[in-house]
């Protein structure tokens, strides 16, 4: 029996470790938007009330090497360290479970995030790693850590994955918590909160919020059909007002950015929360941003948002080719695209487009009309900004099935699988690899510069 339950959760240095040399070389990438590391924060919150002792290490958005992050996990009497996994940066979380389990072998490493779901039987077999946390952490966490501590039948606990005697042992899924009241907000206080921000956020004290888990809908890019199925759940907005007025009063917090799939996908819920904003007196003290589906906003919906200071709907419109539209399953037409950038601007509030390119069966051509899609929307429909990336088919999606399925990967390695890097993973019939780098970058610089190219058309 361990004599003490501490606990440090980390989400791992933004930097690319060399196998080789066991040292960082560069950063991955260059973040312009820092969010804090809300599934740890949350998971954080369940433990604190239960008992457990927390650290958070947010290496990521401090910028913290990997031997700063090691020289503290060395210094602290801990038990057990929990590592954020996503797909782009797996080799940075496995690294840095192998430079902990070096200096502290008795040290249990947990790891979990989005990547875990999908990849758990493979990654439970590194030698740094004992557990896999599937699904939603808060309670897995902890009674995986209550399990240990009193050396318990881990064949009880739900949701993880581990080794015994050399075999992988999958226990079954944990059930989606049907209450999500029910889980305390995130223990923010633990975070190094001046560090979040944007250029969006207008240099605003800042913080992102979840009240919603999952989406109803069934993009095949995506993987939350995957994690949640159509499994969508709100909280109360009574519980979502009351963490508003917290992060408002404790941690004077005056940009909030929910980033739920999507936060109104009950218009009723939506409205009742825009009200109850404005009731309580919140929309005078922040600004709030959220992610809004094309096809699904009505003039009431977005006035409601307007009068509760919403100031940014970020839309996922992806492609500007129907056909394209069609095959990853988005459910929406162009025309639709086009009156719902028109609802948005008329109710005073920006809208932000989301675009991809380097589906499965595009051409340059649809590709073109993903870029002139983009364009129209800002110069004839109000559209403010736009955001462009290369298609990746992250485990889990349907798209990552459809592409193995045809042998359409041309890289196996995870660290290649970000929409930030700017390069494609997938194999397309009909376009380039120098063609698709350079309509990403087309697309960039021509709506950058959108208004001046225009006036030689």
């Amino acid at each position: 029996m361990f004599q003490s339950k501490k606990i440090i959760l980390i989400d791992p240095p933004d930097m690319v470790p060399d196998p080789d040399k066991g040292k960082h070389l560069q950063q991955a990438t260059e973040m312009q938007e820092v969010y804090p590391p809300l599934g740890l924060a949350y998971i954080a919150a369940v433990l604190r009330k239960n008992g457990i002792d927390v650290e958070i290490i947010d290496a990521r958005s401090c910028g913290l090497t990997y031997e700063k992050v090691v020289g503290v996990v060395k210094e602290e009497n801990v038990v057990f360290v929990g590592i954020y996994v996503n797909t782009s940066k797996i080799k940075n979380s496995l690294y840095l479970s192998k430079r902990i389990k070096e200096i502290k072998p008795n040290i249990m490493i947990i790891l979990g995030g989005p990547h875990i779901n999908f990849e758990h039987e493979e990654i439970i077999n590194n030698q740094a790693v004992d557990f896999c946390v599937r699904g939603e952490g808060e309670f897995t966490a902890l009674e995986l850590i209550n399990t240990a501590c009193s050396n318990g039948d881990l064949r009880g606990v739900r949701g993880i994955t581990y080794k015994r005697e050399g075999h992988v042992i999958v226990n079954p899924d944990r059930p989606f918590v049907k209450d999500l009241d029910a889980i305390s907000f995130p223990a923010r206080g633990l975070l190094p909160n001046p560090v979040y921000g944007g250029a969006w956020t207008q240099g605003k004290k800042f913080s992102s919020m979840l009240a919603t888990r999952g989406c109803p809908y069934l993009c095949q890019f995506c993987d939350a059909p995957a994690i949640w199925g159509r499994n969508h759940r709100r909280r109360s907005v009574e519980n979502v007002l009351d963490e508003l007025e917290e992060i408002c009063r404790k941690f004077e917090v005056r940009y909030v950015r929910f980033i739920d799939d999507l936060l109104v996908a009950s218009r009723d819920w939506g409205i009742k929360l825009c009200r109850g904003i404005v009731e309580r007196g919140l929309d005078k003290v922040l600004v709030w941003s959220c992610d809004g589906r094309v096809g699904i906003m009505t003039e009431e919906l977005l006035k409601e948002m307007k009068n509760a200071n919403c100031q940014i709907i970020f839309y996922g419109i992806e492609f500007g080719n129907q056909r394209i539209l069609d095959l990853c399953k988005k459910g929406f037409r162009i025309s639709q695209i086009r009156e719902t950038i028109d609802m948005t601007t008329r109710a005073g509030i920006s809208s932000y487009g989301y675009f991809m390119m380097g589906y499965p069966t595009e051409t340059v051509q649809t590709i073109e009309d993903t870029i002139a899609l983009a364009k129209d929307l800002a110069l004839n429909h109000g559209m403010d900004g736009a955001g462009f990336s290369i298609v990746t088919p992250f485990p889990g999606t349907g798209l990552y099935q459809y592409c193995k399925e045809n042998n359409l990967l041309k890289i196996t390695d995870w660290s290649q699988y970000s929409y930030q890097l700017g390069r494609g993973v997938i194999r397309l019939k009909d376009v380039t690899d120098e063609e698709l780098s350079d309509l990403y970058h087309k697309a960039i610089y021509e709506f950058q510069f959108k208004e001046q190219l225009h006036q030689f058309v």
